[in-house]
């Protein structure tokens, strides 16, 4: 904590500025701006305002740094300077864009080309991107190579003369050539200002600008017809079918014909999903994923979306007229003063104000929802994977585990006992395949005996239905209950399925022929993921016990 703090606060300006809080290790952990940089820091060290998200934060804190500015425009210039600078701990942070692919256009090569690149580099070239998908970014690129004729070669192409030919041929005619994806200007043939038209016509394609694109392409058309250069007016035609082609599969949303970014978000536990809809022209050209992992139990939305926003348009390759949320930010002006000394380019913040803008952010909250569930349903697999070969490695099996099969009982001083089945898949829960049993031949309390009734039965059944066994068992409970189940498998012919058991007290894991317990490490991967089906297993039971209780409770002799 901060040394004479009522002191250092007194001292403080009544001015906008940026802060950096550090550690006692001098590493920078928040940077934030300021209207007013007393009001704003004095806020953390109130107690009528300390909150979970101010409170982790300030216990961290050892040391205040902060920057006069002139004014909140110059402070979040700053703010995001300092933000990519040290990274801070507490701040919300995009993935780096090096993650994700980009489109570059070449425009400062004579005959530029198009290139999927991971970095944007200060070489005058034009960027579109970033792609968080880079299957749909190929298929644009794919799209376009089909129906723009440009190269697609690595070659050194540089002029030398100023009419044809405009330098001496390098190379053969390529395949793309002889399929009329390129004009070949590798042959020297081709006029340098003709072909930076077809890239003037992309660069509208990919800006959503389909409207524009072909009111230009129907003009060079018909001037192509007049001077009776029937074939290059052809391949302009064919360009345009193409075009609209692809246009009507498009979701036309608007007839203002703005260009416009709709942005909403979602959360699940300590994960956001932010989903940008672009609209362009009227229509929904594309969209845009970032997850982004709170720092603060009670970080408020507006305070991620402003952040989001900062970041995520300081450096754009293309910059909407409007940005539309659901929430209302208190620093939308000065972004907007910001971004406009970014780009020279006006940039409305602003929320929903009508029914169509309405809906279209709830389409792209429908699309976050469908993003996050699916980006966790990954992080989730990725962890059971990892944990799976963690469970083969510490119980020395031959092949990783995934189908795991896990038992428990339930009672009251042995009545209504019942008894649960649980299975696993790949590590995660397949609830289809649950089972419950009561318990039929087992009078009093015995749990033992209960855990040998159910395992006889559950795989004397699939024996007789000729079904696949498990490659693990997990029973609930000590040594007694692993060794009832292993004389069940007995029973049953089976001897070649690995079967445990899970203690819960100690947590430590009993197997067959060892007299002392297997005890992991409290955050082994394998621990975790038994414990977590185990717990699952004792969850049904307990539930079905609940249920099976309910109902003789309130059963009557008059029933």
């Amino acid at each position: 904590m901060l040394n004479n703090l009522k002191d250092f606060l007194n001292k403080l300006p009544h001015l906008p500025g940026v802060y950096l809080m550090k550690s006692n290790n001098d590493q920078v952990i928040y940077v934030g701006k300021a209207k007013d940089l007393k009001n704003r820091i004095s806020s953390y060290f109130s107690k009528s305002l300390n909150d979970k998200k101010t409170s982790v934060l300030v216990k961290n804190i050892h040391k205040i740094d902060f920057i006069t500015t002139k004014n909140e425009v110059e402070a979040l210039i700053l703010e995001d300077t300092f933000i990519k600078k040290y990274q801070p701990k507490y701040n919300i942070l995009l993935k780096d864009d090096k993650r994700y692919p980009f489109l570059k256009i070449t425009i400062n090569e004579d005959y530029p080309r198009i290139l999927i690149v991971r970095k944007r580099d200060k070489d005058n070239s034009l960027y579109f991107g970033p792609y968080t998908s880079a299957k749909s970014m190929r298929e644009t690129l794919k799209l376009i190579n089909r129906i723009f004729p440009i190269r697609k070669c690595n070659k050194n192409l540089k002029l030398t003369n100023s009419q044809p030919p405009y330098f001496k041929p390098v190379g053969q005619y390529c395949l793309y050539y002889q399929l009329n994806q390129c004009l070949a200007p590798c042959q020297g043939n081709v006029d340098p200002n003709e072909y930076k038209k077809i890239i003037d016509e992309i660069i509208l394609f990919l800006k959503g600008k389909t409207d524009s694109l072909i009111e230009s392409l129907n003009s060079l058309m018909q001037n192509y017809s007049k001077n009776y250069e029937f074939e290059k007016a052809a391949r302009i035609r064919d360009r345009i079918l193409h075009i609209k082609n692809i246009m009507e599969k498009q979701s036309i949303v608007s007839s203002q014909f703005e260009s416009q970014d709709f942005i909403a978000f979602t959360k699940k536990d300590d994960i956001y999903n932010i989903t940008i809809l672009f609209i362009r022209e009227g229509k929904v050209i594309g969209k845009n994923n970032f997850f982004v992992k709170k720092k603060f139990s009670e970080m408020s939305e507006e305070e991620i979306l402003s952040s989001f926003i900062k970041q995520y348009y300081s450096n754009p390759s293309f910059l909407p007229s409007e940005i539309i949320t659901d929430l209302m930010l208190e620093d939308s002006k000065a972004i907007e003063e910001w971004l406009y000394t970014l780009t020279n380019q006006k940039i409305k913040i602003r929320i929903c104000e009508t029914d169509f803008e309405n809906r279209v952010i709830e389409l792209a909250r429908q699309n976050s929802i469908i993003e996050l569930s699916n980006y966790l349903a990954d992080i989730e697999t990725k962890d059971a994977h990892k944990r799976l070969k963690d469970l083969m490695k510490v119980l020395k099996l031959k092949n990783v585990p995934k189908s795991i099969e896990a038992f428990d009982v339930s009672n009251i001083m042995g009545k209504f006992a019942v008894g649960s089945m649980v299975k696993f898949v790949n590590g995660l829960p397949a609830k289809n395949e649950y089972r419950k049993f009561n318990i039929k031949t087992v009078d009093g309390i015995d749990d033992f005996k209960m855990i040998e009734e159910i395992v006889y039965r559950r795989y004397k059944r699939l024996k007789e239905e000729n079904k696949e066994l498990p490659d693990l068992i997990l029973i609930d409970g000590g040594k007694g209950q692993l060794q009832s189940a292993i004389k069940a498998l007995e029973k049953n012919e089976i001897f070649n399925i690995p079967i445990i058991s899970l203690a819960k007290k100690e947590e430590v894991i009993y197997l067959p022929n060892k007299e002392e317990p297997l005890k992991l490490n409290r955050n082994s991967p394998a621990l975790k993921l038994l414990q977590n089906i185990r717990d699952e297993a004792h969850r049904f039971a307990i539930t079905f016990h609940k249920e099976k209780r309910s109902k003789e409770i309130y059963s009557s002799i008059l029933d």
